[in-house]
């Protein structure tokens, strides 16, 4: 397998990432923080229907690993689950956007779970091909540059769409406010991105090719765990990155709109947020062709830890909006390596594994994290929801007491914080860096030559 492949397959494969980022956060906090504004649905019940749906989601991601493991097409074994996974996608934004009149905790419930779906479908097969597009320890992360940058690039578009259809040029809306007809609008938008960029990716992309191996039983699922000693490490790191995201992401929205309130100004502060990501990400990827991946994460965390708590420097409906801005865009900046390393890692993890056992099994791999992610994911953003109706936090109130404001910033800042510090201790503990990749991908290459050998 050449190591190396043109800069525009590369950015065919990373096309999806665009629409994919509205199936990702900040997208679920805004449509969570929509459907406490806008519906029925509570936050004690968005919060355990968050729970459920992502644990039922979670269950669908071994199924998943392993058939995408065992599929053989003409397009390779990871686009037809992609394109699955769009269509099922698109389907949803169009029912989830745009909620009936009386909606509730259910229907938001039933939307989450497809939405997860979809997500799995696409994201699963869209790792695994990663580490079959190159077997190179920087490479991977290079081409994982572009998906991110296209993952931003649509986080951009969702923000700037408000901005852009309700200034004074395009006057399509009365505000950028995400009230109903801007969610609804952005729902369409994204069900026909996803669609089409889904079909670019796998007419223009390389199939890639998997590592020579045997193919895993079903048995064997769960066994990685047990037997793979960096990806309990890396499990444990990003864990607990996961679980520190899923409370900020699932109450931040409601910070901005209902306690800073910078309602009118969500769309402009996620956009500069988003796009100081954009701009540093080349940036980050480069430090990790001199530094282990895994140390440029590890140290983003520390200086997260330092610079998250200058938010609560910050009064209820702050008039220092450019200064919290650029709090914010240097917590964004310090978050993009969760973004751009876990995929880059969690294939050379596979590497390892295949070094080890001898068998092909990147689906698997990819289905466990997945599941693992979601799970973790899922217990964060309930634990979220779960503080503010603890601390009795009402976001449709035009005023809160210290005692609901301060349960508003132990889920923003404090539980978060304290994660990222415990995460950047297991990450600093990862044995895989650039030297010891090399040798494993040449006992690998060793073995596919004895079996070429064998077979010839």
């Amino acid at each position: 397998m050449d190591s190396k492949i043109s800069a525009k397959q590369i950015w065919a494969f990373a096309l999806p990432s665009v629409a994919v980022a509205w199936l990702i956060p900040p997208m679920y906090a805004i449509l969570a923080d929509f459907y406490l504004r806008y519906t029925e649905a509570t936050a004690a019940g968005i919060g355990t229907a968050m729970l459920v749906s992502k644990i039922l989601d979670a269950v669908t991601d071994p199924p998943v690993g392993y058939m995408s493991d065992h599929t053989s097409s003409r397009w390779g074994a990871r686009k037809p689950w992609i394109l699955a996974g769009a269509i099922i996608g698109a389907v949803t934004f169009i029912f989830f956007f745009d909620p009936p009149e009386g909606a509730g905790n259910l229907y938001f419930a039933v939307c989450i779970i497809f939405y997860y779906i979809a997500y799995t479908l696409i994201a699963i097969p869209t790792r695994s091909w990663l580490g079959e597009l190159t077997p190179e320890y920087a490479e991977r992360s290079r081409i994982w540059s572009k998906y991110v940058i296209g993952l931003l690039i649509g986080g951009v578009l969702i923000m700037l769409l408000p901005i852009l259809l309700s200034s004074s040029v395009f006057p399509f809306f009365k505000s950028s406010e995400f009230d109903r007809e801007m969610v609804s609008f952005l729902g369409k938008v994204g069900a026909v991105a996803l669609l089409i960029s889904v079909w670019g990716s796998i007419k223009w992309a390389p199939d890639g090719t998997r590592n020579v191996g045997q193919r895993p039983t079903y048995k064997e699922f769960f066994t990685i765990l047990k037997t793979n000693k960096p990806f309990q490490v890396f499990l444990w790191g990003y864990g607990a990155s996961a679980l520190g995201f899923g409370v900020f992401y699932s109450v931040i929205i409601v910070a901005l709109t209902s306690y800073f309130g910078l309602t009118d100004k969500v769309p402009l502060f996620m956009l500069a947020v988003i796009f100081a990501q954009v701009v540093t990400i080349p940036y980050i990827e480069r430090l990790a062709r001199r530094y282990p991946k895994h140390k440029v994460w590890a140290y983003s965390w520390m200086l997260h830890v330092i610079v998250g708590p200058i938010i609560l420097l910050f009064d209820q409906n702050t008039d220092s909006f450019l200064l919290f801005m650029a709090v914010g865009c240097v917590a964004s900046i310090l978050q993009g390596a969760h973004m751009l390393f876990p995929a880059s890692i969690m294939n050379d993890i596979i590497d390892y594994d295949t070094m080890k056992t001898g068998l092909s099994r990147s689906g698997v791999h990819m289905s466990v994290f997945t599941f693992v992610d979601k799970a973790i994911h899922a217990v964060g953003f309930a634990l979220g929801f779960y503080i503010l109706a603890i601390f009795e936090y009402d976001a449709k109130s035009a005023t809160h007491s210290d005692f609901s404001s301060m349960g508003l910033m132990i889920a923003v800042v404090v539980v978060p914080n304290i994660l990222f510090a415990l995460s950047a201790y297991f990450l600093m503990k990862f044995p895989i860096d650039e030297r010891r990749h090399k040798i494993i991908r040449r006992r690998i290459d060793r073995k596919d030559q004895r079996i070429a050998a064998a077979s010839g």
